[in-house]
């Protein structure tokens, strides 16, 4: 298989490829060979269980953390592979390169990828896209100690488990066959800024558009479809484009990238990948101490039953309606709203958006962001010890005890109405400023340490009253994604995605949006 897929540009992808990922075991086994075969997961206890010819300790001083990475970066083909190199996958994945755009003519530039399909693409399982290459960038970025590229961050991008594909042409003049198109309805550019290079703006297609055809892949964690979300993502991108001629993205956006990052549509199809057990095999070669390592299975790449969205709803119950952000069935409510609602006023008065919060309501404006707009004191101490007297002014129970004053957010875009106002109630004490930036919490880093744990250290209610009375207090939370606000996926009974706010980072709905605390 490495053989196959590296009959060009050889050394310019495997010193990208394997400069991070290749393992050399010590010189204490001297054994040539195979050493270890087996099916069924690939990790230290399987691994174990089949080694012949060496032992753990002539192959790893830390066998944990080392078969983890021969499991995750070298045994499956690295979707780097593929294609030859991280530029060119990054510029594929954002519609150029020479698929798309060289003057060599498409069937030069698709060989590679074709031999990868006839040899290889049905019969191994195929990486998440991961390069060495970004591993110092997104450390520096402060986006984690990983190579995920922007389109495929799992990290921080990537919340709904969901991949998708547009393309507006193909290189057979033969349209889209009986693959399905749909209305493109709009794109907010600030979601793929690394693929436009425009920081924020946004763009709407009023009927006017090319034939488009859509097309995605849902896994969810710990499933078949996690494990072979790497083939998804190929048979619905590079295999698409190699065998069908399709290519070309809509302007502004990605080709290809997790849902988040593109642009509304009105549906999708939807691909899966149904396979038989992974067989992993490892060998050793003793002159130069690597080990390396090969998969082989049964693939087949298939349709499924329903489209993408109902996919993704039969498969996540809990979070069905998140979709439906980006997947909204029809182009011209989804505009009408989009347009009334979020970027031009219309005569009336929202019944839900716009409620004017004074201090003779009883609550003390903080920060905010788009119509209520209020940033915060630029000397973060100073910033931090206003908010915590706030919080600390002593509110009082119906029974006369003091409490933690209430926090509450308002936010007029949320785009869920469980979203619009939300009330925070601190239950245990609050962490020193030099242990805790309080307002950064909620503004730019929602994290779970120190001392912030739902049904611990706070609880959060979707009105005033339930959150005095300590009723409906909601179920779900989740923490720790840098840049991220208030309150990242939390929701009520389950994860509820893109109604986070952040003052450095776009992404999340709530543009416009204030905080509040309760005056005892």
């Amino acid at each position: 298989l490495r053989l196959i897929i590296s009959m060009s540009r050889q050394t310019a992808t495997y010193a990208l490829a394997l400069s991070l990922f290749t393992h050399r075991a010590s010189a204490a086994c001297t054994f040539t060979g195979e050493i270890a075969s087996f099916t069924d997961e690939c990790n230290r206890a399987n691994f174990e269980a089949a080694l012949t010819g060496c032992t753990l300790a002539d192959l790893f001083t830390d066998p944990d953390t080392e078969i983890a990475d021969l499991c995750k970066y070298e045994a499956p083909v690295q979707f780097v592979e593929i294609n030859g190199y991280y530029q060119l996958d990054r510029r594929y994945m954002n519609g150029g390169g020479p698929l798309i755009d060289s003057p060599e003519g498409f069937a030069i530039e698709s060989a590679r990828a074709l031999r990868f399909d006839a040899n290889a693409g049905s019969s191994t399982l195929i990486g998440w896209p991961e390069y060495a290459a970004l591993v110092e960038y997104n450390s520096r970025k402060g986006l984690g100690d990983h190579g995920y590229p922007p389109n495929f961050d799992l990290e921080n991008s990537c919340d709904l488990n969901t991949v998708m594909c547009c393309f507006i042409d193909d290189t057979q003049d033969a349209g889209f066959g009986a693959d399905s198109t749909t209305d493109v309805c709009r794109h907010d550019l600030a979601n793929s800024p690394r693929s436009n290079h425009i920081k924020s703006g946004w763009s709407i297609f009023p009927n006017l558009e090319t034939s488009t055809h859509c097309v995605g892949y849902t896994w969810q964690d710990g499933t078949d479809s996690d494990l072979f979300k790497g083939n998804g993502l190929y048979d619905i991108s590079l295999r698409n484009t190699v065998n069908k001629g399709y290519y070309k993205s809509i302007p502004g956006a990605p080709l290809c990238a997790c849902i988040e990052q593109m642009p509304i549509v009105e549906k999708a199809d939807c691909r899966q990948v149904s396979a038989g057990q992974v067989k992993y095999t490892f060998s050793h070669d003793a002159a130069t101490g690597q080990i390396s390592g090969i998969t082989s299975v049964n693939i087949q790449y298939e349709d499924c039953a329903n489209d993408l969205a109902i996919t993704f709803k039969n498969n996540n119950p809990d979070q069905a309606e998140a979709i439906d952000e980006h997947l909204v069935g029809n182009c011209d409510q989804d505009l009408f709203n989009y347009l009334n609602e979020e970027k031009f006023l219309i005569p009336g008065k929202s019944a839900t958006k716009y409620l004017d919060i004074s201090e003779e309501d009883g609550w003390t404006f903080v920060a905010g962001e788009g119509i209520r707009f209020l940033p915060p004191n630029i000397d973060a101490e100073a910033a931090d010890a206003s908010f915590r007297s706030l919080v600390n002014a002593g509110c009082k129970n119906d029974d006369g005890t003091t409490r933690p004053c209430i926090i509450r957010r308002f936010c007029d875009s949320c785009n869920r109405d469980s979203h619009r106002d939300i009330y925070y109630k601190r239950l245990t004490d609050i962490p020193p400023h030099d242990e805790l930036y309080l307002l950064d919490l909620f503004l730019n880093n929602w994290a779970s340490a120190p001392a912030n744990k739902l049904g611990v250290d706070f609880e959060l209610y979707s009105t005033y009253e339930d959150a005095v009375s300590g009723t409906n207090a909601w179920t779900y939370c989740n923490y720790d994604n840098t840049n991220i606000g208030f309150p990242r996926d939390c929701g009520p009974s389950g994860r509820a995605t893109g109604n986070w706010n952040s003052y450095v980072k776009n992404g999340g709905s709530a543009n416009h949006h204030g905080f509040y605390v309760e005056k005892p």
